[in-house]
């Protein structure tokens, strides 16, 4: 969304240095935003779009919520712990377990609304606001007074939100209450948004452009994962998109990609910049696509990888442990989308060949080398990362 182009960083290697170098040669979103005379504010809880791994550029007010403005610290005696427990893959079992007996709920959005109204009330026109949520992350658990449907407790959610990501086979009946939590959830994030709304139009910005997504989605059983392992299915890899006040009513036809948001947000702020040269998605710009692309870098340049047509979908995984059903080897799938959208019957022969064309072609882009660098995330931000299930 912030580059137009697909991240070269690597999710295995989530340390500040190594997105830092991925993400250098770029110009991002907020810093074309900052050019034009934009005001720009971003707030979240995410520690992996920290202001140490390099999201900050371009930002008048960003708001981490991170103990430390620098995660590069010396390692201190928990981070040798953690090391040292990571060798025989306890690390994260110690971190939920500790989640577990405390007992003590993951942030929510309501301890940075003070902070969000405030930027609002105060910050000189015009301005750009991004808010990222994790609400709707796992481990999946709204504050007990927005359960709306029956779901676990905070310390039985944190046993199953560990469980259920590596030994799917333990869920069984438990997972309709793991459906309901993550419900409840989307529930929750429903609330912020119609605080925001009610807090724009009071402001007199009710009819400023508004756009709502989503960064990824969950898998809840589905391919034998529960949670969002990198892979390329529809459950993880289409989110909702949804934009207001833009000047236009109804549906985009055809397959549309967040690189395209960027430009679109450039767009409604009435400047030339598009980033990667991605087109607006609105009237005027945008052309009528067969396709669009997804991937994710993993070891060594390799990469997980999807075309996406109208109708068809076509796929590759590289071989490995990408989720709680392990790839003995490399795997390539279609899926008739039209027939199948949870995309269980595997079609890889019937598909049209052009999209397999774009899908290869795709494969053999080459990948810029990014170095991981020996940078270590201080223990704070290493415990923020497990929790959410970035490092495992």
């Amino acid at each position: 969304m912030f580059s137009g182009k697909h991240a070269t960083g690597s999710m295995e290697y989530p340390n500040p240095e190594h997105w830092r170098t991925a993400n250098e040669g770029r110009t991002l979103l907020p810093e074309l935003l900052q050019k034009e005379g934009y005001h720009t504010g971003g707030f979240h809880f995410n520690a992996l779009v920290s202001s140490s791994f390099g999201w900050n550029r371009g930002w008048d007010i960003y708001e981490d919520h991170l103990w430390d403005s620098d995660d590069s610290t010396e390692s201190g005696l928990k981070k040798r712990v953690y090391d040292l427990l990571q060798r025989f893959d306890l690390a994260n079992f110690v971190v939920d377990l500790k989640r577990t007996a405390v007992g003590a709920t993951p942030p929510h959005w309501e301890q940075m609304w003070n902070d969000i109204a405030a930027f609002i009330e105060n910050a000189p026109e015009p301005f750009f606001l991004w808010v990222l949520l994790i609400d709707t992350h796992h481990p999946w658990y709204a504050p007990p007074e927005h359960h709306h449907w029956d779901q676990p407790g905070i310390r039985e959610t944190y046993a199953w939100n560990y469980a259920m990501r590596r030994y799917r086979d333990l869920v069984g009946e438990r997972r309709p209450a793991i459906v309901n939590a993550y419900d409840n959830t989307i529930r929750y994030a429903d609330v912020f948004l119609d605080r925001l709304t009610k807090k724009l139009e009071v402001e007199g910005y009710g009819r400023s452009p508004l756009i709502i997504h989503s960064d990824h989605g969950d898998e809840l059983g589905e391919h034998a994962n529960y949670g969002h392992r990198p892979l390329m299915y529809d459950t993880v890899t289409r989110v909702p998109l949804v934009m207001t006040n833009v000047g236009e009513t109804g549906h985009i036809d055809g397959p549309t990609s967040l690189l395209d948001l960027g430009s679109t947000i450039l767009d409604l702020a009435d400047t030339d910049h598009r980033p990667g040269n991605r087109s607006s998605l609105l009237d005027g710009e945008r052309t009528d696509r067969d396709y669009v692309t997804v991937q994710n870098v993993m070891k060594d340049g390799d990469r997980m990888a999807a075309v996406v047509g109208e109708e068809w979908k076509v796929l590759y995984h590289p071989e490995g442990n990408w989720g709680a059903k392990p790839f003995p080897e490399e795997s390539w799938e279609a899926y008739y989308r039209t027939e199948d959208p949870m995309e269980r019957e595997d079609r890889w022969g019937e598909h049209p060949t052009e999209l397999e064309d774009q899908l290869i072609e795709l494969l053999n882009e080459e990948v810029h080398n990014v170095e991981s660098g020996s940078e270590k995330v201080d223990e704070h931000t290493e415990e923020r990362l497990r929790e959410l299930g970035y490092i495992e």
